[in-house]
């Protein structure tokens, strides 16, 4: 049966799809592939990067999952009330998290020692740990109240698109939605918008997401 299917393979050879369509490259180097087609009042916008999971190393992987969910946090117009207070906030979480880190380092060497038995028990916890647990804890109620939540979902919406979500594999990452035929400048406004100034807010709420 399979050599009777090889031989008719050669005999009928396949008709693939021919498909205008019109490949430019721009300025900045990214190509753009358009086609044409006039059976909807609709644009199936997107776009996609080279890069995936492939480009992890021991450390760092899922990061490549996790940046495509951060970017749908919005940017320095997209996703707070205000831009300037966010950006503290975000700012003043890290330096928490990194003197959290460094507490965490410490009691790591405890439990190697023997000196405790589970991290996870909050008797464990370095007083320093609690008292920066609990000022991160403030920061994130902080942000909450300049955040905007799932506003680049929202604008698209309100505009009449749909179908938005994205994707990761190995060696790319990808971005899509299907916008009508007159909203063609807000969708090219947002989604440079995103790659040129993407705000990465509730990383940490984000990487637990994905990490499950």
């Amino acid at each position: 049966v399979l050599g009777l299917a090889i031989a008719m393979a050669g005999l009928m050879p396949g008709q693939a799809q021919q498909v205008p369509v019109d490949e430019r490259t721009l300025s900045n180097g990214m190509k753009l592939l358009m086609l044409e087609r006039h059976h909807s009042p609709a644009i199936a916008g997107g776009w996609v990067a080279r890069v995936g999971s492939v480009n992890e190393r021991p450390g760092i992987t899922g990061i490549a999952h996790l940046f495509e969910h951060m970017m749908f946090k919005g940017t320095p117009t997209i996703g707070t009330s205000d831009a300037k207070r966010d950006a503290e906030i975000i700012e003043q979480q890290e330096t928490v998290r990194d003197a959290m880190r460094q507490e965490e380092a410490k009691m790591r060497l405890a439990l190697r020692r023997g000196e405790i038995e589970d991290l996870a028990k909050p008797e464990n916890k370095t007083e320093r740990y609690r008292e920066l647990e609990a000022k991160f804890k403030e920061l994130i109620a902080a942000q909450r109240e300049v955040l905007v939540k799932n506003e680049f979902d929202r604008v698209y919406t309100t505009a009449g698109a749909s179908g938005m979500n994205a994707f990761t594999s190995n060696d790319m990452t990808g971005y899509f939605i299907t916008v009508p035929a007159n909203k063609l400048e807000l969708w090219a406004w947002m989604e440079s918008e995103r790659l040129l100034r993407p705000v990465f807010r509730e990383f940490y709420a984000e990487r637990d997401v994905v990490f499950e």
